[in-house]
């Protein structure tokens, strides 16, 4: 389905929705066709394809919310829809910060389609699949792929409401991953993953072959892993352990609902110094193709490059509509609603990057020092306080000017604080799914404890 007859979905809501009694109506409706082929057990597995469309009616009665999603198209059930938002929003208390946005003029985002996609079907990720299957058994039969997948997928989305907002956008995705261990005699390994997430056909296929060779020697990394050692000192971080554990709890902490709710550390902190001096994080949902990219956020906002951490110092806060209305004093979204046509607008980030450092990531440690290599991390860490705690896997000890595999040794400590202890990173960094670019971070500091 294209963009224009998704916007007229959007406008057809807005008049039941008005019919059925709203004040205010905003519509969004979203398709999507995919294909996926998967591995399992180092094997093709099986193909699927989806085609569907689905919508989310958000009505305000008032001050008081309705919301309904259904991805039943047919004209009587719509108008039922719009029914059901106006019923629950005359039952629903009122909350004077529920407002929808006025339109803001948004600039189309480069790269985000290619019409060489429409070509692409079950054929062409099975074989893909097939390919990196093999590529991964020609380079070493002691890793075994458990589970994984490539596919395609192409979308379109449109929002509109009462207020006068109406965008609408295309994309296309590409994605591959890997999952897995090595297994030599009796040994496993710990497992591992990689992958490659892009909206350019053309560079996928040699990015997948670049992931598949990533994945074998992360997994061939992990064997002969031997008991490590216990102390309170320096981690590494890959830029993994960064994107999967560092960067969200920092994220949800720049995010204004948790600042409003008192579920935040960084609250009445902008300005402030939170982070080791340079240390700089970007929000950018406006690089031209990339993954995470969109004109417009899920209230059609337009969507903007913005500094989070600026050299160590928190420079902004990330709003949608209703947060920033709940703030007062000027605040304005910052195009950071996040969600889909299913859900309800919340708020987050789209596509995160840290400024490179000065050293290479293999002169992080020098041979002098000691230090775990944090590959992944798995456990626990509270959003609120930052407090974690949890095992790393695939970890190496790093002594000596050595490189060993360690097994499962526990870290713990406070992410806020590993923030303000980092002490190096690294000049070069990767492009994780597609949507991190991050480089890998030395902490300080951080109590070890050996398995």
């Amino acid at each position: 389905m294209d963009e224009g007859r998704l916007l007229d979905l959007c406008h057809t809501l807005l008049e039941h929705a008005r019919d059925a009694g709203a004040d205010q109506a905003e519509a969004v409706a979203a398709w999507e066709h995919s294909t996926e082929t998967h591995l399992e057990n180092d094997d093709v597995h099986a193909v699927q394809s989806s085609d569907e469309t689905l919508f989310g009616l958000r009505v305000l009665v008032g001050s008081s919310l309705g919301f309904v999603t259904t991805n039943d198209l047919d004209g009587k059930s719509i108008r039922a829809s719009a029914e059901e938002a106006v019923a629950q929003a005359r039952l629903t208390p009122p909350d004077d910060c529920n407002g929808l946005p006025s339109p803001v003029q948004v600039s189309p985002v480069a790269g985000l389609c290619d019409s060489r996609m429409a070509d692409l079907d079950a054929e062409y990720t099975t074989r893909l699949a097939a390919e990196v299957l093999e590529r991964v058994r020609g380079r070493d039969n002691r890793v075994r792929i458990d589970s994984g997948s490539v596919g395609v997928s192409l979308s379109a989305a449109a929002l509109a409401s009462t207020t006068g907002v109406a965008v609408s956008e295309a994309s296309n995705l590409l994605h591959g991953q890997l999952f897995g261990m090595a297994v030599d005699g009796d040994e496993v390994a710990s497992f591992d993953y990689d992958g490659e997430m892009t909206r350019d056909p053309q560079a996928f296929e040699v990015g997948l072959e670049e992931a598949a060779d990533r994945f074998v020697a992360k997994c061939l990394a992990g064997l002969g892993a031997k008991p490590g050692d216990s102390f309170k000192g320096s981690v590494v971080l890959s830029p993994e352990a960064v994107a999967e554990f560092l960067l969200p709890t920092l994220t949800g902490a720049v995010c204004a609902d948790a600042v409003r709710k008192d579920r935040s550390p960084l609250a009445g902190r902008l300005g402030e110094p939170i982070a080791a001096r340079g240390f700089s994080l970007v929000d950018d949902a406006t690089l031209p193709g990339g993954v995470a990219s969109s004109a417009f956020d899920r209230e059609g906002v337009p969507t903007s490059r913005r500094e989070l951490v600026t050299d160590g110092v928190l420079a902004t806060y990330l709003f949608n509509h209703y947060e920033a209305r709940a703030a007062g004093s000027g605040a304005i979204s910052t195009g950071h609603a996040s969600g889909s046509a299913s859900t309800l607008p919340s708020i987050g980030p789209s596509y995160l990057e840290i400024a490179a450092g000065d050293t290479p990531s293999d002169g992080l440690v020098a041979a002098s020092e000691k230090a775990v290599f944090v590959s992944r991390f798995s456990g626990s860490t509270n959003p609120v306080t930052g407090d974690f705690s949890g095992v790393v896997k695939n970890g190496f000890l790093l002594s000596g000017g050595n490189r060993r595999p360690v097994k499962e040794v526990l870290i713990q400590g406070n992410v806020f604080d590993m923030l303000r202890r980092i002490s190096a990173i690294s000049s070069d960094r990767r492009l994780l799914g597609g949507t991190c670019l991050v480089p890998t971070v030395r902490v300080e500091d951080i109590s070890i404890t050996a398995g």
